[in-house]
């Protein structure tokens, strides 16, 4: 078990077996290595890849196809070969988001997406050549798109993301509210 203080949950308790390994880092931070993925809430899309090197970093995920069903991750058998990948069922495919304050600007970068095993809890960032993706893709404009003619099951997900969203927002807030009457 491996105890680690971090900013936004306090001190917590990892399991060794729940670590996952990023051998090259993410971009901007190659010296952090090991992180863990935690649930935001139990249903909710999104999660929090909080780094076991530096408890002050943590990053929102959430699966790109939840709010663009197109979106591929393109790869050569060379950028992934680290990863020891059996299966493509195996990779695990997550972008970062950036959380504004207002929340209709939430964006998420398509460009360097995050590929998991985790069979072997390793992962990688990828920069992907596709000019269509970028890392500041605007996630509430692109639920506007799929929530015109998607299926029931669709638009289901996609307003959990809504409700998600505005909570995640709303602890932003009580966090900043907080943080100023500490002060």
């Amino acid at each position: 078990m491996i105890n680690v203080k971090t900013t936004r949950f306090g001190e917590i308790e990892i399991d060794d077996s729940d670590v996952i390994e990023l051998p090259s880092g993410l971009i901007g931070f190659p010296e952090l290595k090991k992180y863990v993925l935690l649930d935001h809430d139990k249903d909710s899309p999104f999660k929090w890849l909080q780094s076991l090197d530096d408890g002050a970093i943590a990053f929102v995920l959430i699966n790109p196809l939840l709010f663009k069903p197109d979106y591929t991750v393109e790869v050569t058998e060379a950028e992934v070969s680290d990863l020891d990948l059996t299966a493509e069922e195996d990779a695990v495919i997550s972008v970062i988001i950036t959380m504004p304050s207002n929340p209709q600007n939430m964006t998420a970068n398509l460009k360097a997406p995050l590929v998991f095993n985790l069979k072997n809890r390793q992962g990688k960032q990828i920069i992907l050549s596709n000019q269509d993706y970028t890392t500041r893709h605007n996630i509430m404009e692109e639920v506007k798109k799929q929530t015109s003619g998607a299926d029931p099951a669709t638009q289901e997900t996609i307003e959990k993301l809504k409700e998600q969203q505005v909570q995640m927002d709303e602890a932003q807030q009580q966090k900043a509210k907080e943080g100023t009457t500490d002060k």
